[in-house]
């Protein structure tokens, strides 16, 4: 949906009714549409895990990476977004001759005689999004943005040309690392011209001239939304760049009349409170702290009902309140983590000759770097077990998995996971081990003296009459 032919529906308000940049908008969803539209679940094909080999299943496994299961915050941030779009496209009626002042004068210049519709007045918003890294902010706003196309083809509306044949409804970039206004112009301009599917416009070499070509170019383009992605990059210091950012896109809201939406981690939230006059202005149009959910809230639950399923292993592991738990407890409830766990837990196990996902598993999936980070560590996600009993997440490394293990053995055998009872732990059981695994319920079955071991369960000396009926197996590897 990167570029559509505009298709109009009457507005709601009245005031908004005639503008074609509003009535081109797709219609607004209910809470329930919301959240059907803004989700991704990849499908299973059952029959790939009962009929191919392991490298195959094993590719299959990354469609994790594309599941996208809505939080309730994406309903709040789509509300967010539909109210500052509209509000930034209010003013902005190509059909009127105030708009056609607008594309004319740059800034607040104005023409000696006043258009018949007025001089231009912005209508645009600030939106704030904030939270720490990996909690779904980024995620958020693609799948949100992803349900407007980016760009509206307009050709005739109410049977005349509606003065405006391209429209940008959305602009996504990042903030620059060292805060500089003309980095920030030349993402724009590049992203724009991607956008409409033009030549790459040539920068001016001054700054004035290239503020003004910007300008020039966001307002042919009538973009609706620019958002801009990891804010906590800007920190306020004797330099002074950060504020000639920050005065470049409020002079974006000012006078081009374009919405904005601030997206960054938890320092870009002390940034703004540190600035009255930003701060106010950031939140004009709504504010967001987005945080990981609660193990007994509505939207981990439906995660990772939903999530569990996605499974290539050959053997199908049923989700338990145990590995729930367990999943919560190692990601705090991060979802990026958990979907991280999730994945890598089946790429460990698959080929591996048993490949049941348990908690041991799970421990041994946790993603090294992201998972021992200090800003990880410090989050703390509670989980109720009952009314009077809390429990937050291991943050102890000695359980997990040792690295230079699996570094040394993986090339020749499956992977090894510490702690798991079920698999063996030393490389050169393996081959052995596994066969008597294989076969131990048929060799159960067959047993030719199972009334002495009924008779020895009974028994307080069971131990030592085993070993004298000639029963105990002191060499598995030998016997």
């Amino acid at each position: 949906m990167k570029k559509v032919i505009a298709r109009y529906t009457e507005a709601i308000l009245p005031e908004h009714r005639g503008n074609p940049l509003i009535e081109a908008l797709p219609p607004l969803l209910e809470e329930s549409e919301i959240l059907l539209a803004l989700s991704h679940f990849p499908p299973l094909d059952e029959h790939i895990r009962k009929s191919n080999s392991a490298a195959v299943r094993g590719q299959y496994v990354d469609r994790i990476k594309n599941f996208r299961c809505p939080q309730t915050c994406y309903v709040e941030c789509y509300k967010y977004l539909v109210r500052i779009i509209r509000d930034s496209y209010a003013s902005r009626n190509p059909l009127k001759s105030s708009t056609q002042q607008y594309l004319h004068y740059y800034g607040d210049e104005r023409p000696a005689i006043e258009p018949q519709d007025g001089y231009f007045h912005p209508s645009a918003d600030t939106m704030t999004i904030v939270g720490i890294s990996g909690s779904g902010k980024t995620t958020m706003l693609e799948q949100v943005l992803g349900y407007f196309p980016q760009v509206i083809e307009h050709k005739k509306y109410k049977n005349s040309f509606p003065r405006v044949s391209n429209q940008v409804i959305w602009l996504k970039v990042n903030c620059p690392y060292n805060a500089s206004v003309r980095d920030l112009c030349e993402s724009i301009l590049a992203m724009l011209d991607d956008a409409l599917g033009i030549d790459a416009t040539i920068p001016a070499s001054r700054n004035g001239s290239l503020a003004r070509q910007i300008a020039q170019k966001i307002k042919s383009s009538f973009l609706g939304v620019l958002v801009i992605d990891e804010m906590q990059r800007l920190k306020f210091s004797r330099t002074g760049g950060e504020a000639t950012l920050i005065d470049f896109l409020h002079e974006i809201v000012d006078s081009l009349g374009v919405s904005l939406v601030f997206c960054g981690n938890h320092p870009f939230e002390e940034t703004l409170s540190k600035k009255l006059r930003i701060a106010r202005r950031a939140e004009s149009g709504g504010y967001m702290k987005i945080s990981a959910p609660g193990y007994n809230t509505s939207d981990w639950q439906s995660f990772i009902n939903y999530l569990w399923p996605l499974q290539w292993t050959n053997i199908e592991t049923a989700l338990t309140q145990e590995l729930n738990e367990e999943i919560f407890l190692l990601s705090k409830g991060n979802i990026a983590i958990a979907q991280s766990i999730y994945r890598r837990a089946q790429m460990m196990v698959i080929g591996s000759g048993n490949e049941v996902i348990n908690k041991a598993v799970l421990r041994a999936a946790l993603p090294p770097l992201s998972g021992y980070s200090e800003e990880f560590i410090s989050t703390q996600r509670p989980y109720t077990r009952s009314s009077s009993a809390t429990i937050t997440a291991e943050t102890d490394n000695s359980e997990n998995i040792p690295s230079k293990i699996i570094n040394n053995y993986k090339k020749t055998y499956p992977t090894l996971i510490a702690g798991d009872l079920s698999r063996p732990q030393h490389a050169e059981f393996f081959d052995k081990t596994m066969n008597v695994l294989k076969t131990f319920e048929d060799k159960i079955s067959l047993i030719e003296y199972s009334q002495a071991f009924q008779t020895l369960a009974i028994e307080q000396e069971s131990f030592s009459r085993l070993s004298a009926y000639g029963l105990l197996c002191t060499d598995p590897l030998l016997e």
